[in-house]
């Protein structure tokens, strides 16, 4: 149909309008304008992920059109409860709470827009609803009244401004929900919101209920990036740097952990400065001994400045030499070589940052930063412990896990005060519990002891806020979660991993809009990521109705981690349930070589929050499916 084409149609019209507007702006109207914007992603979310569609966006006002009057419905009490929760997060005095109004009617359809009798009458109910409430039309009424387990109050005939007759309108009353605690069976489905918590995707996928789920609205937020890292992206609008690899050149092997730990420590350096626009460790690292052209780096990470040295450490000393280079004209910047003492690293580490930093023109806050970056420990042989035991924690398998595990327990036997060291230990425990290379809950509670105990030695450890984040989320405390992961990205902005988990947590909230978002950045800073951040990328695709490409996602983690167990549970079981019988049984049997002990009950249980958000019956669906797969 052409733009000047004109429909008529019967369809249900929502219409939502910010409360308190004009006071709001009054008061604060910079504020004002930013919390109107991302509510309005939100809500236009949501609205397409109930097969909506939004026809107008004037002022504080907006207005959406479905297919049916149980897709409006939903949307509507979504979005309040959406909303909602994002407005606990703000003062009383700035939150911005909306009236929606619904009605099915006939309208008549111009290009994008809509207009008639049935627009009228829902902006007039949306006029009657209670701040934060739904009021709908006798029409809506008739249709969903014994679809949803709401409450409805009968507000009677209602004379309303330019319609002749009398409308009868309904407040509902969706607080009369059962709680979260209640019987599962009990609650109302939500399978086709994007509300499902990030862990519960890979449920969604199992089940193959993806089919149900909508696209996402294009013109609310720009997915590029999301499903996949951005090919050479364009320059940010700040410095923007990567440091490749520092090179050993000890001339002993066994000391690879070393030049990579300075390497890593640089890098987190350059990151806690918000100036500065830092290409994540993990894709910098992918250049790990290979040849390097660095116009070619530049292009592939859209950065314009390339770091590279060298360490050379025996006998008490160490040597490091670095360079700055301009990688879009390719010429040398800045270089130093730093020769000194072992027992001067961090001196000799905090020296190179800020001769960087002064080269790229980048301010700091000198004073947050030292802070940040304080002496981490005073025992150069437990600082050599945690290189090592990073070392293998990178790798992120099970073997190198224990190992780094080891080498974490002698950082701290030889200084009981180091922050650092306890906040890696704790990760060791998250990360097998996380990839169910150990399916005990009492490695979670472990990991979160050391991580709490690290922010007690230093509450600026970003690895012990996110640490304390993923224990959080795997309990369901997300408040707590979304708090601890948003500390992690203020202290290291150029964290991809920080980014990443803030997006899970922030898609299990049902802040979609704010999830895309964080996963966007994140592969920006990650052109190459490792299989945590395309396993997170997969629950944010899922979130936002993209099952392809969190299809694919995990597809690239299963061929990436060969101990990656998450992954391989989801595929096995959608396998399955699209009749592709063998490839599901080949992946099951690759999820029982990491864990042999792994059955189809303890796996239906990886995924928290099934109860809360499913019923028994999809939940004995999925946990069946792994059965005909092939785990016991």
């Amino acid at each position: 149909m052409g733009p000047d084409a004109v429909e008529r149609k019967l369809a249900a019209v929502l219409s939502a309008d910010a409360v308190g507007y004009s006071r709001l702006m009054a008061e604060d109207e910079a504020a004002t304008v930013r919390t109107l914007r991302d509510y309005r992603e939100e809500i236009g979310l949501l609205v397409t992920q109930h097969r909506g569609r939004v026809v107008d966006n004037v002022g504080d006002n907006l207005m959406a059109e479905f297919p049916t009057a149980l897709d409006a419905v939903q949307a509507a009490i979504e979005i309040q409860r959406v909303i909602g929760a994002r407005n606990a997060d703000l003062p009383a005095e700035r939150r911005m709470e909306f009236r929606i109004g619904v009605h099915l009617g006939d309208i008549r359809v111009e290009g994008e827009r809509v207009y008639g009798e049935g627009v009228i009458i829902a902006a007039r109910l949306e006029g009657l609803a209670e701040a934060g409430g739904v009021c709908i039309s006798s029409e809506i009424h008739g249709q969903i009244r014994h679809k949803l387990d709401l409450a409805y109050e009968d507000l009677g005939e209602q004379s309303v401004k330019n319609i002749p007759e009398p409308v009868r309108a309904y407040r509902v009353q969706p607080h009369s929900q059962p709680e979260a605690s209640a019987s599962p069976d009990k609650r109302p489905r939500r399978l086709r919101t994007a509300l499902a918590a990030a862990a519960a995707v890979l449920l969604l996928l199992a089940l193959g209920l993806w089919a149900s789920w909508p696209r996402p609205l294009g013109l609310l937020i720009d997915l590029a990036g999301v499903s996949g890292p951005p090919i050479n992206p364009p320059l940010p609008d700040k410095p923007s740097i990567v440091v490749l690899p520092f090179v050993n050149i000890s001339g002993d092997p066994e000391q690879e952990y070393f030049s990579d730990g300075i390497t890593e420590e640089l890098t987190a350096d350059l990151s806690r400065n918000p100036d500065l626009f830092v290409i994540s460790r993990s894709s910098a690292f992918t250049y790990k001994g290979k040849p390097v052209k660095v116009e070619d780096v530049g292009r592939e990470f859209g950065v314009r400045y390339v770091l590279e040295g060298s360490v050379r450490k025996a006998e008490g000393r160490v040597r490091i030499t670095a360079q700055l280079i301009d990688a879009t004209r390719g010429h040398h910047v800045w270089g130093e070589q730093y020769d000194g003492d072992l027992a001067d690293i961090f001196v000799l580490q905090s020296k190179i940052s800020e001769e960087i930093m002064t080269a790229l023109g980048s301010t700091v806050r000198w004073a947050e930063y030292n802070r940040a970056r304080a002496l981490p420990t005073e025992n150069l042989s437990a600082y050599d412990a945690l290189l090592r035991g990073h070392f293998h924690l990178n790798r992120a398998n099970r073997k190198d896990n224990a190992e780094a595990r080891r080498w974490f327990e002698r950082a701290i036997e030889m200084d009981p005060d180091y922050a650092g060291a306890y906040a890696l230990l704790g990760h060791t425990y998250i990360a097998e519990y996380g990839n169910r290379w150990n399916i005990d809950p009492a490695s979670l509670d472990r990991g979160e002891e050391f991580v709490r105990r690290a922010l007690e030695l230093n509450s600026f450890s970003t690895s012990a806020h996110i640490g304390v984040a993923y224990a959080n989320a795997s309990r369901g405390r997300l408040r707590e979660a979304i708090a601890a992961a948003e500390k992690a990205v203020e202290l290291d902005p150029s964290g991809e991993f920080q980014l990443a988990f803030l997006a899970v947590v922030l898609a299990q909230d049902g802040q979609i809009a704010r999830s895309l978002q964080a996963i966007k950045r994140a592969m920006r800073l990650n052109p190459r990521p490792p299989a945590p951040i395309l396993t997170y990328a997969a629950y944010v695709n899922a979130a936002a109705g993209r099952r392809q490409e969190a299809h694919a996602l995990l597809e690239r983690v299963r061929r990436s981690n060969p101990d990656n167990i998450l992954a391989r549970v989801a595929l096995a079981a959608a396998y399955e349930y699209e009749g592709r019988h063998e490839e599901a049984r080949v992946t099951a049997q690759e999820a029982l070589r990491v864990n042999p002990d792994l059955t189809a009950e303890i796996a239906s249980r990886m995924i928290p929050g099934v109860e809360r958000v499913y019923s028994p019956e999809e939940a004995a669906q999925f946990t069946d499916n792994l059965r005909k797969a092939g785990l016991p």
